[in-house]
């Protein structure tokens, strides 16, 4: 269980623990767009990829401990999130190879 890692949700942001370590932490407002995806395992588990400010890409696994408050948390943080009900069937309907849905994009600051 611990390659899926552990995703550590706390009122300012969230952590990606792996083998005992912190590997990524960011806030709330470092998300640029979060992408969900399905696995190609017969499993049909569900992966999000959470791309950062800086670039960062984290990957969060449905089994992971903590997948489930990282989205509790987000829904209520993130404004313009699309709700679970809004693109989990559609995901779950699609082929595995797709590109997956943007579920989050944060507008590009205006210069």
């Amino acid at each position: 269980m611990d390659e899926l890692g552990r995703i550590v949700v706390v009122a300012a942001g969230f952590a990606l623990w792996k083998g005992g370590r912190c590997i990524a932490a960011a806030r709330w407002a470092d998300i640029r767009r979060i992408t969900a995806r399905r696995t190609e395992s017969t499993t049909d588990a569900l992966r999000l990829h959470v791309q950062l400010a800086d670039e960062t890409l984290l990957e969060f696994h449905e089994k992971a401990p903590g997948f489930d408050a990282f989205l509790d948390r987000a829904s209520v943080t993130l404004a313009g999130l699309l709700t679970f009900a809004a693109w989990h069937p559609k995901l779950m309907l699609s082929p595995p190879a797709e590109a997956g849905f943007v579920i989050f994009e944060r507008p590009a600051p205006r210069r």
